[in-house]
C-alpha cells in the first residue's frame, strides 16, 4: 500500500476486540506507538511514470504545456474565470500533502475493562502548555507522556507537524448549518452554573 498525499490528521484504530464463530474477547496486546515523529515517508508513493513521461509531485506531466487552470486561471461553478489572487475559503488549498511526513500524537482513546463491561477514557495533549491530561468522565488529571502508551490504547490521533498552529476552520467549512448543532454562545449559556460537573486536579 502507498499514499499519494498525506492528510492533516491521521486516526489509527488498533484492533482491541476479536470476534470468531467460537468466541469473543478483548485483546490486551501492548502496541508501542510513537508520541512524536510518526514517519509515514515509507508508505508515500514516488513519482509516476506513464509511457516514459515523468510526472512531478502534483501529478502534472513535466513535459506538458500548462493549461489555463495550471496557469492560475480557475473556473467557478457558473463558468466564469477565477484567478489565484482571489481569496478562497481555505488556506490549505495549496497543500499537496507531500511536503511534511512527520506526525505527532495529540490524543488517545483508551478502552479499560473487559469486552462485556468496559469504560472509555481519553488522554489529550494541550496545545497551550503541552501537558498531557487524562479525561475520565468529570475528572481530569495531569499525566506523564509515558503513561499514554499502554495496552489499553484503542484509537490514536496524530497531527501533521506543518499544520499544528492552524485552526479547524483552515481545513474544513465549520460554518453553522440548519440542524448541525449549537454555537459556542449557546454552549456557554447551557454551561452557566454547571461548573461543578467538571473537576480538574
Amino acid at each position: 500500500m502507498s499514499l499519494w498525499r498525506l492528510p492533516p490528521v491521521v486516526i489509527i484504530q488498533l484492533k482491541r476486540f476479536q470476534f470468531t464463530m467460537q468466541m469473543r474477547r478483548k485483546l490486551r496486546d501492548f502496541v508501542h506507538f510513537p508520541i512524536e515523529g510518526l514517519d509515514l515517508s515509507r508508505i508515500m508513493a514516488g513519482e509516476i511514470v506513464h509511457n516514459s513521461t515523468k510526472c512531478d509531485a502534483n501529478g502534472t506531466d513535466k513535459g506538458k504545456q500548462p493549461t489555463a487552470k495550471e496557469n492560475g486561471q480557475k473556473h467557478s461553478m457558473n463558468g466564469n474565470e477565477q484567478s489565484d489572487d482571489e481569496p478562497e475559503s481555505s488556506p490549505m488549498k495549496e497543500d499537496s500533502g507531500r511536503n511534511e511526513m512527520l506526525y505527532d500524537l495529540y490524543g488517545v482513546v483508551h478502552h479499560q475493562g473487559a469486552l462485556s463491561g468496559g469504560h472509555y477514557v481519553a488522554s489529550l495533549k494541550s496545545d497551550i502548555d503541552g501537558q498531557w491530561r487524562l479525561v475520565n468522565d468529570a475528572q481530569i488529571y495531569e499525566i506523564h507522556s509515558r503513561d499514554v502508551v499502554d495496552s489499553s490504547a484503542y484509537i490514536l490521533f496524530y497531527i501533521r507537524r506543518d499544520v499544528k498552529g492552524m485552526e479547524l476552520s483552515d481545513f474544513w467549512d465549520i460554518s453553522r448549518r440548519e440542524g448541525s448543532g449549537i454555537t459556542e454562545e449557546e454552549m456557554d449559556t447551557l454551561m452557566q452554573g454547571q461548573s461543578d460537573r467538571c473537576v480538574i486536579s
